[in-house]
């Protein structure tokens, strides 16, 4: 009996509508099996097309990190603490339209290890969240998508995680975060 190489097994299942879809349909079609380390690697095998300039880096604890087009960091970052109006306005939009709420935290380093003699950085990134967690994290440099998460019925029960739903234009929505 001859068992086909990686390299030329295919893991796409039937073409999706969006690429979170896509990765939620490979999740499914392995089932448990699979730890997050692993996962990524099937799903980097797969070779998963970009959607709205963005592109699958890795999945871990139920969220796929994303890579973004190339970002003006300027561009995020207001003179004050906040985000400039113009991608608040945005954020919030998005947020509305995906019954999520919006908030602002600042990006924190864990610069304990190696500290710098510049004040911190009072840049923030943008955090939309269902009513237990957080669903989207937009950061100039990646965006987080979580796909599995405490659901009403499990999020009492230690590691009880479902597929969330996330609306097919939820990538085409972001983007326009991401517009330079």
């Amino acid at each position: 009996m001859s068992t086909p190489s990686p390299a030329t097994t295919n893991l796409t299942p039937k073409p999706c509508a969006s690429l979170l879809d896509m990765i939620k349909a490979i999740r499914a079609s392995v089932g448990d099996g699979l730890n997050d380390d692993e996962l990524t690697r099937l799903l980097r095998q797969a070779t998963l097309l970009s959607e709205a300039g963005f592109g699958f880096l890795s999945i871990s604890n139920g969220v796929v990190t994303l890579s973004v087009p190339h970002q003006d960091l300027e561009s995020w970052h207001s003179e004050q603490t906040r985000m400039p109006p113009e991608k608040e306005r945005i954020a919030q939009a998005i947020a509305e339209k995906h019954r999520l709420s919006l908030s602002e935290p600042p990006i924190t380093s864990s610069s304990f290890l190696f500290p710098s003699g510049e004040p911190a950085s009072p840049h923030h990134n943008f955090v939309l969240s269902n009513r237990w967690e957080a669903v989207v994290v937009a950061h100039p440099r990646y965006l987080k998508v979580r796909l599995f998460g405490s659901a009403p019925g499990s999020r009492y029960v230690p590691d009880g995680k479902a597929p969330l739903p996330v609306a097919p234009d939820l990538l085409q929505d972001l983007s326009a975060l991401y517009q330079t």
